[in-house]
């Protein structure tokens, strides 16, 4: 049986050297590549072959919540595991509605951290027991992620959340319409559309609105 590929995708340079080193001694485990950004991933990606992602949650510039999106909109067959510092709800919520299969902790022994590789490189779902505690506290149920993944996005479409992200980045209507090939006049109309579905009533409003659901990390 063929050694799943891990691919790492973390800002902490110190920390994703060591858990290389620590997954590569694992059997059945093999650490194809890792990146520091989401630049430097979406050099690689075209190029990659790998069975499950891990991302961190907390990533500067892009979040992991938008790598986890951008990925699964390319390729919906992608596994991602997310990593994280934090065991808020909200993260959790975010990721797994963003296309994560897992999420854990970092602060997580490393056998947890092989199994939940393991289980999600299987096409199942995995979530350690402290998080499991977070989640029934706050929402009752895991099939809060089933039942309840439209909440809070006041229908934007993902151009919408797109642009919506940019914008709390500090992006221009010019420099939002040159990233993403489109005209000034039709940022401006997603601008509108945005503030009407987020009731927002300035650009600060929207930008609130942007870090309570994850779409930016300050």
């Amino acid at each position: 049986m063929s050694a799943i590929k891990v691919f790492l995708i973390d800002d902490h340079k110190l920390f994703i050297h060591g858990l290389t080193s620590i997954l590569n001694d694992k059997p059945g485990l093999k650490v194809v590549g890792y990146v520091h950004s989401a630049e430097e991933y979406f050099e690689r990606e075209e190029s990659l072959d790998v069975d499950v992602f891990l991302i961190d949650v907390n990533m500067p510039k892009m979040s992991g919540i938008e790598i986890t999106r951008h990925i699964k909109e390319k390729d919906p067959r992608a596994k991602i595991l997310a990593l994280s510092m934090y065991e808020d709800s909200l993260y959790i919520e975010k990721m797994i509605q963003s296309g994560a299969s897992g999420y854990i902790i970092k602060s997580a022994n490393i056998k947890e951290l092989v199994k939940a590789i393991k289980e999600v490189a299987k096409g199942k779902t995995y979530l350690g027991e402290d998080l499991q505690k977070v989640i029934f506290e706050k929402m009752g149920s895991m099939d809060f992620f089933e039942d309840h993944g439209h909440l809070n996005t006041n229908n934007l479409s993902k151009r919408e959340i797109e642009i919506l992200s940019l914008i709390a980045r500090e992006y221009s209507t010019q420099q939002i319409a040159e990233k993403l090939f489109i005209s000034e006049l039709t940022v401006e109309t997603h601008r509108k559309n945005i503030l009407a579905k987020t009731k927002a009533k300035s650009i600060v409003g929207l930008v609130k609105y942007a870090i309570r659901e994850g779409l930016v990390d300050y």
